[in-house]
């Protein structure tokens, strides 16, 4: 019933009170996976990324063997953290995701492997992603910074181009990497 409630007042543009209703009930109920699952993804929306990352964290240790989990949190460190040992932590986390054909599965492990420098592997779990991800800007993005990374000029400029006009007006890093390399290709 709580999450129920918690779309109508998204729906009815009453976020406020939906951020209000999921606090209540995680202080009622704070050990309830669905709850803590939305409280991250409000959290990652609100651009909290390293409390979103801490609630995975907390789920993913009591839930290890969700997949979903996993890549959720495999996939906010390695497009938000710079450091060695995160990226390796990712890598360690996302290792069940590689054999995937499930194209948001495949652009995680494709991107942890590119952040990695394993531009062949990249390559090749991020094709797969963006044919079944077609309109997700940071998919080809990230297939886009694979392409530069191998040295693919006509590849990379025709992938990041169509990931800046998917991106739109976005405000995320990701789409000015996307124009730099773009300009350092030569548009």
């Amino acid at each position: 019933p709580v999450l129920r409630l918690y779309n109508l007042l998204k729906a009815a543009d009453r976020s406020d009170d939906a951020e209000g209703l999921i606090t209540d009930a995680l202080n009622a109920q704070p050990n309830s996976l669905n709850l803590r699952w939305v409280r991250a993804g409000e959290l990652e929306l609100d651009g909290d990324i390293e409390g979103a990352i801490a609630l995975y964290e907390a789920m993913y240790e009591t839930n290890s063997n969700s997949v979903t989990i996993a890549n959720n949190l495999a996939s906010l460190i390695a497009t938000h953290r710079d450091d060695t040992e995160g990226l390796e932590r990712a890598a360690t986390i996302a290792k069940r995701l590689r054999d995937t054909d499930v194209p948001a599965f495949q652009d995680t492990y494709g991107w942890i492997a590119y952040r990695l420098g394993n531009y062949s592997d990249a390559r090749d779990y991020l094709e797969p992603a963006a044919a079944g991800l077609p309109d997700d800007p940071l998919v080809q993005y990230h297939l886009g910074m694979t392409y530069v990374a191998l040295e693919d000029t006509a590849a990379a400029r025709t992938q990041l181009t169509l990931a800046l006009d998917l991106a739109g007006d976005s405000p995320l890093p990701q789409f000015e990497a996307a124009r730099t390399a773009l300009q350092e290709l030569g548009e």
